[in-house]
């Protein structure tokens, strides 16, 4: 073997171990990463606003003021609304028992002419969901609970924080770059392509992903409206929400209205309907469409986002499921600038992204 092979495996080895530090790292440093990264593609897609409210003569302390306050705004509502509907829910928990226990009674009257069947007895889940919440069960949930509902808080407030940074400085990337860089003006076109690259990448992801998401959780709250289904409008939001997340999302977003509908839902006829409005509006909207209307413009292959889904779940949780596919555009456009890996780029997908 030459020194050449000899380096190169050296290389190779050195380049997989420091991968693997890198995502030790980032896991360790979630707590401070992940409002980061929230803030910083944030204000990747807020960009174009205030660059247009800059053109426009406003005062930049007030667009900034106002863009942060609307983005805060919104993600407070969403909060709002799942905090509401989880009371509701608790506050109905007797009447969804006891739909639970008719439905129970209901199948054991069909199926009693079998051989012991007729000798089972309904429990009265309203008395096992009282003997299982039991004080201790309630105060350790209790902690469990408050003690997520802090971390989101910080989380929320640490966002925040690096959101007004973020816009205050995003909007001249221009010059941030050409200060980075110098005189050296290859450098500078190839730092601002590759940001405009990132930028465009992840705006219209966003966009179609945004058109997408409404549309499907549009359909699923009508469907769970016009089969009576209890908290119609929330599976709706449900659907919108959890559709943001690549694969995984829109099929998780089925499974809560569908085990409603089995106890709400009185003939088996219906309910299968039910389930197969569900299931096709889900792939129209998430396997038809949506690869339809995105096109090339984010350009990543399947199994590069279900790779990235598994990798940034792993590190970040459900924020790193939600931020994965702007993270595998972001980490595209790095390796883009790297000679050594243009094997890896074209296995991604397909990169605008020319080196000079």
């Amino acid at each position: 073997m030459t020194s050449e092979a000899h380096l190169a495996t050296i290389k190779n080895i050195l380049i997989f171990f420091m991968a693997i530090a890198i995502i030790l790292i980032i896991k360790t440093l979630s707590g401070l990463l992940i409002p980061l990264a929230f803030a910083i593609f944030t204000g990747i897609l807020l960009q174009p606003i205030i660059a247009y409210l800059e053109k426009k003569k406003w005062p930049y302390t007030i667009s900034i003021t106002l863009i942060t306050l609307l983005t805060v705004a919104f993600f407070y509502l969403v909060g709002l609304i799942i905090v509401d509907t989880g009371s509701q829910i608790v506050s109905e928990k007797d009447k969804l028992l006891g739909q639970i226990e008719a439905k129970v009674e209901s199948m054991i009257v069909q199926f009693d002419h079998l051989p012991g069947v007729d000798k089972i007895e309904v429990t009265n889940f309203t008395e096992l969901i009282n003997k299982v919440a039991t004080s201790d069960f309630i105060l350790n949930t209790s902690g469990v609970v408050a003690g997520q509902l802090g971390t989101f808080t910080w989380n929320f407030i640490l966002a925040t924080i690096y959101l007004v940074a973020v816009l205050g400085s995003i909007v001249r990337y221009e010059k941030y770059i050409h200060y980075l860089e110098g005189d050296d003006d290859v450098g500078q076109k190839r730092l601002v392509k590759a940001f405009v690259e990132v930028r465009d990448s992840i705006v219209s992801y966003m966009k179609v992903k945004f058109l997408t998401s409404f549309c499907t959780g549009v359909c699923f709250g009508l469907i769970c409206w016009a089969f009576k289904i209890d908290f119609a409008l929330f599976w709706g939001f449900f659907a919108f929400m959890l559709n943001f997340i690549p694969t995984v999302g829109s099929i998780t977003a089925t499974i809560p209205p569908i085990l409603l509908g089995l106890i709400q839902i009185d003939s088996g006829g219906t309910y299968t309907f039910f389930i197969i409005l569900l299931i096709s509006t889900q792939f129209v909207w998430g396997n038809v469409i949506e690869p339809l209307v995105m096109g090339s413009s984010v350009a990543l292959n399947t199994v590069t986002v279900i790779l990235g889904l598994v990798v940034w779940g792993y590190i970040w949780g459900v924020s790193g499921m939600l931020l994965s596919v702007p993270l595998i555009v972001l980490a595209r456009v790095i390796l883009a600038q790297m000679p050594d890996a243009d094997m890896i780029v074209k296995l991604m997908g397909r990169s605008e992204l020319k080196k000079d």
